[in-house]
């Protein structure tokens, strides 16, 4: 499993709507919650399938948050998982 945090120069709210933005450029949305501030999308990297479960996480200060990204992929190495991380995170 590959994780990456990721802090964000905008409030909690307004980086989970920037997340959705961003995840719908990635791949396909299969769970929002938008109570708890977390989804799972399901992407590609070649041929390998990769569901991420991203998490909003509130910052230090109220004008920050910060994204907690888990990449649960089934190659052998990670690379799919950090490369479709890698696409999130510039997506953002």
């Amino acid at each position: 499993m590959t994780m990456r945090r990721i802090e964000l120069e905008c409030p909690r709210v307004e980086a989970w709507s920037r997340l959705l933005a961003a995840a719908d450029k990635v791949g396909k949305v299969e769970e929002a919650h938008e109570a708890s501030y977390f989804l799972i999308v399901k992407g590609r990297y070649g041929l390998n399938p990769v569901r991420l479960r991203v998490s909003v996480l509130s910052g230090p200060t109220a004008a920050t948050a910060v994204l907690e990204i888990q990449g649960r992929g089934q190659d052998v190495w990670g690379v799919a998982s950090r490369k479709v991380i890698d696409r999130l995170s510039a997506a953002l």
